[in-house]
């Protein structure tokens, strides 16, 4: 009869737990509790860089090298998502429905609506709308050198009116017209609908801001883009406080004002603290975290059990180190 240990999946573990791997490490390796704290807790940063978004894979994932949650596959990855969550909230004005301007019955938009869609591709609907009839007023939106035309222009409004409900009746969709719009009023717009913690728009959500001024959007979109690894820096520069870090120019040019790292070793007392400043304004933070952290107490059992495998006396010491721990299999062959 022998005795195998082997090392659990999917374990969870609190701080008690998380301690209580620390001091079987220490005590396995022979190691300064400190210095054992030191080290884990860098490694625990690193791999909360693996588990924050945005990650290179379909789900978090910690590789050596680091590229899971530190190379350009998860920036651009980021960066694409924030070009797309921003396009599922703001259109170009010449997408506004039909229905959305003659609902407004406003001039202006009716307007600025003509001559946003008349500089796209053609077809055009209605084509009567954007023809150029002979007679011009009425029966007809005239442009003349890129201007406006605006002999008749409320009456081509109300015509439009008239057929656009003729045809589709009264439009009962939601949607907002952005004619004197600012940066200030996208950001605030995209904050609101993506929300300040949990940093989603909707997936089947279609855009209901229609904005003249399209370059301003895309101006946005890069300024935002640029801010992807945000969250990652503030773990990322506590790790470095600790030690090394994999290579990230992305996140370390987010700068370490959000990274929290306070060492206390070598007294009575041996404590590490590692934090982000602004890791409660993600609503899946704490969630992310305990993950990592159970990756973190996971791969330290595996260096334990490769450590004692095969030594002399190994499974004897082995079942010692591990008395009172968490995450270990011990079955009798």
């Amino acid at each position: 009869m022998a005795l195998t240990v082997s090392v659990g999946f999917n374990v969870k573990v609190d701080q008690s737990g998380f301690d209580r791997h620390i001091a079987m490490f220490a005590k396995v390796t022979r190691r300064k509790v400190g210095d054992v704290l030191k080290d884990e807790a860098r490694r625990l940063c690193k791999d909360v860089c693996d588990f924050y978004p945005p990650f290179s894979g379909g789900a978090p994932q910690v590789t050596k090298g680091g590229e899971g949650g530190f190379g350009n596959k998860a920036r651009d990855k980021g960066r694409a998502a924030v070009n797309r969550d921003i396009r599922k909230i703001f259109a170009p004005l010449a997408q506004a429905p039909g229905g959305l301007v003659a609902q407004r019955g406003d001039l202006g938009i009716f307007d600025a609506w003509v001559r946003a869609k008349k500089d796209t591709p053609p077809p055009h609907s209605p084509s009567w709308l954007f023809g150029k009839f002979a007679g011009g007023g009425s029966m007809g939106y005239v442009f003349q050198e890129g201007t406006f035309d605006a002999s008749g222009g409320m009456t081509t409004q109300i015509l439009f009116d008239r057929f656009i409900k003729s045809r589709h009746g009264n439009f009962s969709g939601d949607g907002n017209i952005m004619l004197e719009e600012s940066e200030g009023q996208i950001a605030a717009m995209h904050r609101i609908v993506r929300g300040e913690k949990h940093y989603r728009v909707g997936k089947n959500r279609k855009p209901d801001f229609f904005v003249r001024d399209w370059k301003l959007v895309e101006r946005y979109i890069k300024k935002v883009q640029q801010r992807v690894g945000k969250l990652k820096a503030g773990w990322y520069y506590a790790g470095l406080k600790l030690g090394t870090m994999p290579t990230s120019a992305w996140i370390r040019d987010q700068g370490s004002t959000n990274a929290i790292c306070d060492i206390n070793v070598g007294g009575a007392v041996n404590q590490v603290t590692v934090g982000n400043k602004i890791a409660k304004r993600y609503t899946q933070g704490w969630h992310l975290f305990a993950k990592a952290r159970d990756h973190r107490a996971f791969a330290m059992r595996v260096r334990l059990i490769h450590m004692l495998k095969g030594k002399k006396d190994g499974g004897k010491t082995l079942l010692e180190a591990i008395k009172g721990v968490e995450g270990f299999k011990i079955e009798t062959t």
